[in-house]
């Protein structure tokens, strides 16, 4: 039985790291101005007299279920803010005044809800005092083009599995291979959060890669690889920011992905849910699982009030937890040499050692995720709030990169195995309704292997012709029978990070932000290459594991810090709104970057001298940091339309590979991809303008027309030394890039039971250099004046959501049938092709100038989904779904899948020749499609 790595593994944090943690948080929780990324939403409006319009004050404002509240001041106005997202029932009394209550108002993350509310006198006969709250489709005061999926936009969409799910169908949004991309920046460029604390992981590649194709993946997705994995059930909402960051926001060049998850319910309630598509013979060989439950924690609920202990307050736990396995186009072949049967997912973290007790295990196939989320909290009635979350994400396959997707698939490729978990505890005072402090502390866990069926290097077979070193087809048969990929990897990142929040309404017209973070990491690699060869690197001091092993061992291991404050002021004029902030981020590279043996190992390698030695302390990195000004303006011309303008700087350090990737002494050309980290790395930076327009067309019906550009310095690239004869690359800040578009939203919310949205971007993505490793590849373009298409540069995308749903508790006729618990929904993408450089059989240097200056084929999928509700009794919903991916059936080209044909500038069809080798590919394996069906028990 094989299981995920570091099994038993103690925390690399030593007590003496820990102790300082500990020390700054407390010294942190002193200050009481600062704040955090936003997780929660705000509520304003004006109390009325129903019969003469005068301002009511003293009038009660509650949110039922959430502890929140105000009471309106002398003008009749009231402000709440720190309201979990989610649809609320707002409940506003005075004496005198009959009691109303409105439902579905609806809280979104970082936006202000605005209800304005008329009371009547117990004197007037009215009929009825309930309410359907409603939000309107835009913000006027909002000064940036943020998108946002609410929990019932989300339930629509078909075959959801996760966020990227949701992303793709956002403006502005590329999805390139298995990865996102914003506006044109890379994917390890955007920040992934989730209720408000980052989950990226900062360590970046580092996996072995075998291929070109591998290290551009890499090189793109940097800490972006992980972060994301979160049940879908436990999704509350998703809200995408590409421009106009506040302050708060730092270290994410391209934007910031923020995900909220569900709390606890007042009473019980669970879901289950089940989906396949081995319905149908375009099967994939998916299997999803999934399954929440909610409410009251039981033991300070039920237990303890038993036995006449009473806690003041209230517990409640949100968990849910999601498995899901596939095969991909390809069969999962087991064979003697590699047959894993079983795995068990062995958590970390504090949570984690709970839930090993019970034992997850499962059959290997191609592709498998499991992710767990669980969440308690504690809202103590008064002004006090504590939350604990764990988190939890594990992946294991056989990762299938471009070069491979080919008939002649070697049968013992490597296995990546990954794990991610993460303990939080939050806390949140409330001084008032508009004043409040938030504090955190989390500790993030990744771990990742690769390996040739979890092999330790001693077991790994010998090469020594390293020409054919991956493949063997002894019987001639077209099929590689023995052998296996040279490299082995074993990786661990903990990031302990921390951050205290405090914001106000000090004015009418000022509501302040302002806030200080800090993150402690700690980065272990070791990665070896061919295990088994003769070892040529001579080391004086031993490192890492299994020393001795590998014709190539790189060994990593790092402590640096970073850190921001920021201060930000929204201005709210009664004609312009405008948020004015600045931001500062430092970044300490750690104790081991100053050692003298890391140094001379550093300059005997590249043959040059150190040069980040000066900022050899905490406290000088911390005084030679970086500032970042934002600037962001609102002119709303009526209560339906206004302009929005913004500005701002975007930095972002390197990932911690590309500062700390070990300096091989040994770096003789047969040993590929042999590069080295350069602690000299300074941040890259992103300088972004926004600008549009926002419409109320009608009550229903809203257009967005943005337009954004911006420029992109010091991105990291490769550069090739040759030293001493021997060749190899170094990290370096060399590469430029700028992107530039428009984008287009007409959003229609749910009005007569329909609901949808459409968008279309369009843009630019150049560089100085169409991939990171073009210089690598090709020195003789290191002095190329002129921009070029991006590998990721889709300059036309569209998509399309329509939704149809009636409640259990409705009654509508379709068609002339009565139809009640039902719901349909359509989504549309479509994306131009991605650029690449046609085949030339007599390329010459002049064609490098060239590169890129074709399109692909371009892509287009529909999928639909249709469900059905049965109640059972009045607790119980069964919820058949069916969810039909790529409708038409057409053709998609993969770009994770081998891509299409650079010869022909199409798809793959077997027996094409192939410009890069001789293999083949088979036609199916480079498309898109399937069919699932579901059953889902709602909560």
């Amino acid at each position: 039985m094989s299981k995920l790595p570091f099994k038993g593994e103690k925390s690399m944090l030593r007590y003496g790291s820990l102790k300082n943690l500990v020390a700054l948080f407390v010294l942190m929780l002193s200050f009481l101005n600062f704040t955090f990324a936003g997780t929660t939403g705000s509520l304003k409006g004006k109390v009325t007299d129903v019969s003469n319009g005068d301002a009511l004050p003293g009038v009660n404002i509650l949110l039922v279920g959430s502890g929140r509240g105000a009471t309106t001041n002398s003008n009749g106005e009231f402000l709440v803010t720190g309201i979990a997202p989610g649809k609320y029932t707002l409940r506003i009394s005075s004496i005198g005044y009959k009691t109303l209550e409105s439902k579905n108002i609806l809280i979104e993350v970082d936006e202000t809800t605005v209800y304005n509310v008329k009371l009547a006198s117990e004197d007037i006969e009215l009929e009825g005092v309930t309410v359907e709250g409603k939000r309107p489709l835009i913000d006027v005061k909002k000064t940036a083009s943020d998108q946002t999926f609410n929990r019932d936009k989300l339930e629509q969409l078909p075959n959801l599995k996760g966020v990227n799910d949701v992303l793709t169908l956002q403006a502005g949004v590329v999805r390139f291979g298995n990865q996102i991309f914003l506006r044109g920046g890379r994917a390890n460029e955007t920040q992934i959060m989730i209720d408000g604390v980052v989950v990226n992981d900062a360590s970046g590649g580092g996996v072995s890669a075998d291929n070109a194709n591998q290290l551009l993946q890499q090189l793109y997705s940097g800490s972006a690889t992980t972060g994301a994995g979160l049940p879908a059930e436990a999704i509350q909402s998703v809200s995408t920011s590409s421009s106009g960051l506040d302050a708060e926001f730092g270290n994410a060049q391209s934007g910031v992905v923020s995900i909220t998850t569900k709390t606890g319910a007042e009473k019980f309630s669970g879901s289950g849910q089940y989906r396949t598509d081995g319905l149908t013979n375009s099967s994939f060989g998916e299997r999803y699982y999934s399954g929440s439950i909610s409410g009251p924690e039981p033991i300070s609920t039920y237990l303890l009030p038993s036995l006449g202990v009473e806690i003041p307050g209230k517990f409640s736990f949100y968990t849910s937890g999601s498995f899901n396995q596939s095969d991909g186009p390809f069969s999962f072949t087991k064979s003697t040499f590699y047959n894993p049967v079983k795995r068990k997912i062995q958590l970390t973290g504090f949570f984690g050692s709970l839930l090993n007790n019970l034992g997850f295990n499962y059959s290997d196939r191609q592709n498998n995720e499991f992710a767990f989320n669980f969440k308690v909290t504690y809202n103590s009635g008064a002004n006090d709030q504590v939350f604990y979350s764990y988190r939890a994400n594990a992946t294991s396959g056989q990762g299938i990169f471009g070069s491979y997707q080919w008939r002649d698939r070697y049968d013992s490729s490597t296995s990546t195995v990954s794990l991610q978990t993460q303990d939080v505890v939050q806390y949140k005072h409330f001084f008032s309704t508009n004043t409040e402090l938030r504090a955190y502390i989390s500790r993030l866990q990744t771990q990742r292997t690769s390996t040739i069926g979890n092999l330790t290097p001693d077991r790994y077979s010998s090469v020594t012709n390293f020409s054919n070193s991956y493949y063997r087809d002894p019987n001639n048969d077209g099929f590689f029978d023995v052998g296996s990929a040279q490299s082995w990897f074993k990786g661990r990142t903990e990031v302990w990070s921390s951050k205290v929040a405090f914001e106000s309404q000090v004015h009418p017209l000022h509501f302040l932000k302002t806030g200080i973070e800090y993150y402690y990491q700690e980065f272990k690699q070791t990665q070896i290459s061919y295990p088994l060869s003769p070892a040529r690197q001579v080391d004086p001091n031993p490192r890492g594991e299994f020393y001795g092993y590998g014709l190539g061992r790189w060994v990593n291991y790092s402590t640096p810090s970073r850190g921001g404050f920021w201060l930000q002021d929204n201005i709210d004029f009664p004609g312009i709104n405008i948020k004015l902030g600045i931001r500062y981020d430092f970044f300490y590279l750690g104790k081991q970057a100053f050692a003298q043996e890391f140094v001379n190992r550093y300059e005997a390698v590249v043959g040059a001298k150190a040069d980040w030695l000066k900022n050899n302390s905490f406290g000088k990195a911390l005084t030679s940091g970086n500032f970042s000004p934002r600037l962001a303006i609102s002119y709303p011309i009526s209560e339906r339309a206004s302009f929005y303008f913004n500005y701002g700087h975007q930095l972002q350090f390197p990932d911690l590979d590309q500062y700390f990737h070990d300096a091989l002494f040994d770096s003789a050309n047969n040993v590929p991809n042999n590069y080295v980290g350069n602690p000299a790395m300074k941040p890259q930076r992103t300088v972004q303008y926004e600008a549009g327009f926002k419409q109320l067309l009608f009550e229903d019906l809203s257009l967005q027309i943005t337009g954004f550009y911006k420029d992109v310095f010091d991105l990291a690239s490769q550069q090739p030394l040759l030293v001493n004869g021997r060749s190899l690359s170094r990290y370096i800040n060399l590469d430029y890039a700028s992107t530039r578009g428009f984008e287009i939203i007409l959003e229609k919310g749910l009005s007569d039971h329909y609901s949808g949205s459409v968008n279309y971007t369009f843009q630019l993505a150049k560089g100085r250099a169409a991939d990171p490793f073009v210089v690598q590849v090709t020195p003789q373009l290191t002095g190329l004046p002129r921009e070029t298409r991006l590998d990721i540069d889709q300059q036309h995308s569209v998509n399309l959501f329509l939704g149809y749903r009636v409640r259990p508790n409705e009654d509508y006729e379709l068609f002339g049938l009565p139809i009640n618990n039902f719901a349909a929904s359509v989504t549309w993408r479509f994306g131009s092709g991605f650029p690449y450089t046609p085949y030339n059989l007599g390329k010459t240097l002049s064609d490098l100038y060239l590169k890129n200056t074709g399109d692909g084929p371009y892509t287009s999928e529909i999928n639909i989904s249709l469900e059905k509700g049965f109640e059972f009794f009045q607790s119980l919903n069964l919820l058949l779904k069916m969810d039909v991916t790529n409708l038409l059936n057409r053709r998609n080209v993969n770009l994770s899948a081998g891509g299409f044909n650079s010869l022909t500038g199409a798809p793959y069809v077997y027996g094409d020749y192939n410009p890069s080798g001789s293999q083949y590919i088979y036609p199916w394996s480079g498309y898109s499609g399937g069919t699932s069906f579901g059953a889902l028990v709602p909560p």
